[in-house]
């Protein structure tokens, strides 16, 4: 028998205690956040090419849908819609992870970019984004326009649209990630291949 006075409140205490149980055991159970990058594993080099003795040149800060100018993921479903996923995020804005990942693939091509304090003697670098699609199992696609100007208020010397899209074999997303790797790398050798050729006075045609 319950003492007197002691039922009810003995109750809503064990009742209290095991909402706080459950409450706490969801949070264990939780898992945290995957985050991946644009950047390759291995840092860029360019054997050959001394540091800051290359070309001046600098990519400025790249344009993204709003769509997908997001921390989480956003992944285009078997029907077409779009899901936002909490547990796989990019570990910076997606803008500034295109825009390191091209630079440090121009720096494998050309070399550090050398220091110049004269803005019009810098090659200026503007990548526009139209589309960054990730569709797991099939695709990792992304769609840029690319801009290339030899100071700051010239016009530009060439501006080409690209298309790079890596077909998956599997599902799952590192695959994914790996997609998009591959595909941002082919546009920075795209731009760097550019850039050396108009920096020698040649006259490059747009590559995809």
């Amino acid at each position: 028998m319950t003492p007197k006075g002691q039922g009810f409140s003995g109750l809503h205490g064990f009742v209290a205690a095991g909402i706080a149980a459950a409450l706490l055991g969801a949070c264990s159970a939780a898992q945290p956040p995957r985050y991946h990058t644009l950047m390759p594993a291995t840092p860029a080099s360019a054997p050959g090419v001394a540091s800051g003795a290359g070309l001046a040149w600098e990519v400025l800060p790249v344009v993204i849908p709003m769509q997908v100018d997001q921390p989480q993921w956003v992944v285009r479903t078997a029907d077409g819609s779009l899901a936002l996923l909490e547990q796989e995020r990019w570990i910076a804005p997606l803008g500034d992870e295109i825009r390191a990942a091209v630079s440090e693939r121009i720096t494998r091509l050309l070399g550090s970019p050398a220091a110049s304090a004269e803005p019009g003697k810098r090659w200026r670098i503007q990548i526009d984004v139209q589309r960054f699609d990730s569709t797991p199992g099939r695709e990792a696609r992304l769609e840029a326009t690319w801009t290339l100007r030899s100071g700051a208020d010239s016009a530009a010397m060439l501006s080409c649209r690209g298309e790079f899209v890596q077909p998956l074999e599997t599902g799952g997303y590192l695959p994914l990630a790996k997609g998009h790797q591959e595909g941002v790398a082919k546009l920075g050798d795209a731009i760097g291949a550019a850039l050396k050729a108009l920096a020698a006075g040649q006259h490059p045609a747009c590559v995809e």
